[in-house]
């Protein structure tokens, strides 16, 4: 993830994982345990993902968040948990290890953009410090190992 600070608004740019199916035993080989935001979609007819969820990882890391969120039994999100369970699940996630408030702007901006069926878009809100909040969304490439990310400024 990169940030850039201009007057009274931000460039985030984010790198997004390749897409994989949802398997709970395979997140552990897959999802890094940094902090981050996935994003979780139902595949629908004509293999067209719907986006059904953006869902933070902030203490928890990503892999662990993922299952817990997943796992009705440790779940402390036990009605989303439910919506969940049974679908053709989907994910990607991006690595964001700066800041919860730098998180906080980056999923706002992805829910406002997006509108997730699961997310509550009318009362999620950004962290109030900036007046303009974007974000530059790139795909990693599925061989990657780190983030290679284009320089913000060009």
């Amino acid at each position: 993830m990169k940030k850039k600070e201009v007057n009274d608004g931000v460039l985030y740019t984010i790198a997004w994982s390749p897409l994989h199916k949802y398997d709970k035993y395979s997140i552990t080989k897959i999802i890094p345990e940094l902090p981050g935001i996935v994003l979780l979609m139902e595949n629908v007819p004509r293999n067209q993902p719907r986006k059904l969820l953006y869902f933070s990882c902030w203490r928890d890391g990503l892999r662990i968040g993922l299952k817990n969120l997943m796992d009705p039994i440790f779940t402390r999100h036990p009605a989303l948990s439910s919506r969940l369970q049974g679908r053709d699940l989907y994910y990607m996630y991006t690595v964001v290890d700066t800041t919860a408030r730098d998180m906080q702007d980056i999923l706002w901006w992805l829910i406002q953009t997006y509108t997730p069926e699961l997310n509550d878009s009318e009362n999620y809100t950004d962290s109030q410090r900036f007046n303009n909040i974007s974000v530059r969304e790139e795909d990693l490439p599925p061989d990657a190992v780190v983030e290679r990310l284009s320089s913000i400024g060009r």
